[in-house]
């Protein structure tokens, strides 16, 4: 862990683009063809960088780790981040541990924007590790996906409440948190988070206990197979009198969304547990399905 670095500006673009003559048939619902793909520019600036190992699954999924240095981002730093993937590409953004937002000292705000480009008939699925915000940290972030009518897209954004073997839990500054979703730049969701400690309530006594909170976003025809099976998990009413776990709540709702004459359908799901062990079953709920698409597990060893 280092927090004794200044603050810095860090940039990144990454680009794929399709191999044409090396469609792979996946085992999933429609036997849809993903392409591999090769890199076609590649850019990053300290304290921020992409790690994309070659060959780590057999299948056509690339993985990419955006990285930043000291494991974490200190206050004040600003990271731009933007992933390109062309017609037919299929990638998986994970990572190697949780981003750690440290210490906001003297005002400072610590602020990530990532941006990701989705061509006709690829798949992006975001799978990383959740976030941790230190005490006192100030952190601002802001995710907007550009999608065409035809692509496809797993968004998985979650967060735990800070290092909570030193009483760190929900003991941040601020955190707010854009979630934006176009399909041919048409708006189709924006999600705002905002917490923060009011006069009469610290965001602590509102969560309740719970120490991990996550949303996931589905969209798309190639990934209809995970929306089924979410809302065949979590989408049926509660009989009278079935409380449930009380470790993991888990809502989900169906979507729909019209844009250029076609219908893009998926899912929107949140959920709260009180530690990872209890998020654990949400988590593979979502990536079990997909693992003959992505080729490996992102939480392997993690859950």
């Amino acid at each position: 862990m280092t927090e004794t670095r200044h603050p810095s500006k860090g940039h990144g673009f990454i680009e794929f683009e399709a191999i044409r003559n090396s469609a792979t048939t996946r085992e999933k619902k429609g036997g849809k063809q993903y392409y591999k793909s090769e890199i076609v520019s590649l850019k990053h600036t300290y304290p921020f960088r992409y790690l994309v190992p070659e060959n780590s699954t057999p299948g056509a999924c690339r993985w990419i780790y955006p990285l930043v240095f000291g494991g974490g981002l200190v206050g004040g730093d600003t990271v731009v981040s933007e992933v390109k993937l062309g017609a037919g590409c299929a990638a998986v953004v994970s990572s190697q541990d949780s981003t750690k937002v440290y210490h906001c000292n003297n005002g400072s705000l610590t602020t990530q924007e990532s941006t990701y480009h989705l061509g006709d008939s690829s798949l992006l699925c975001v799978l990383q590790d959740p976030l941790v915000c230190y005490q006192n940290a100030d952190f601002y972030q802001k995710q907007v996906v550009h999608m065409s009518p035809s692509s496809n897209l797993v968004f998985l954004d979650w967060m735990l409440s800070g290092r909570v073997a030193l009483n760190e839990s929900w003991a941040f500054k601020r955190f707010r948190n854009c979630i934006e979703i176009q399909v041919s730049n048409e708006t189709i969701i924006r999600d705002y988070l905002e917490l923060e400690d009011t006069p009469n309530k610290t965001v602590a006594q509102g969560m309740h206990g719970y120490q991990v909170f996550g949303t996931c976003i589905v969209l798309g025809d190639d990934v209809e197979f995970l929306t089924d099976s979410l809302i065949t998990k979590y989408g049926r009413k509660q009989d009278i009198g079935d409380k449930g776990s009380q470790d993991l709540v888990v809502s989900v709702s169906s979507t729909s969304y019209h844009v250029q004459g076609k219908t893009i359908h998926g899912c929107y799901l949140r959920f709260l547990a009180a530690n990872m062990q209890s998020a654990a079953p949400a988590i593979r709920s979502i990536t079990s399905p997909l693992l003959p698409v992505l080729g490996d597990d992102p939480y392997e060893r993690k859950l």
